[in-house]
């Protein structure tokens, strides 16, 4: 149902045709994610106000610019970062802490396994099943 409810979110509300949402959902983005185990992996979506744009860029450093959602790290993200500490990412993992909680009525736990900030293409989040680990 989270991953009908996303395509849906692409599709009617983001106007995005079928051949982007293909590309999307085959780079594994999305808010539902991959199970692996006892976690799901989760890879963000570009920001939704330039997702056109990122799969059309072919620079890394406007890539990871265009892909960030969040204003603060998007304005510097390719600048030294210094005054930004990685632990900054956990905001965006809450979104999917606050989705698997609310999905499962149990905690979760949650993990940020790339992030473009730290110069990766992409932001991955691992979201632990059991908090035992």
């Amino acid at each position: 149902m989270l991953q009908q409810k996303f395509e849906s979110l692409l599709r009617d509300t983001l106007k995005i045709d079928n051949e982007l949402i293909n590309t999307i959902l085959n780079n594994g983005m999305g808010s539902a994610g991959v199970l692996d185990g006892n976690k799901i992996i989760a890879t963000k979506i570009p920001k939704s106000g330039y997702i056109k744009q990122y799969f059309q860029a072919t620079n890394p450093d406007e890539k990871r610019a265009l892909y960030c959602h969040c204003p603060r790290v998007r304005d510097v993200i390719n600048m030294p970062i210094e005054n930004i500490p990685e632990i900054y990412c956990y905001c965006g993992a809450g979104f999917y802490k606050d989705i698997w909680e609310q999905i499962l009525q149990k905690p979760v736990k949650v993990e940020v396994l790339t992030s473009v900030m730290k110069g990766d293409d992409v932001c991955k989040i691992a979201i632990h099943l059991h908090l035992d680990l």
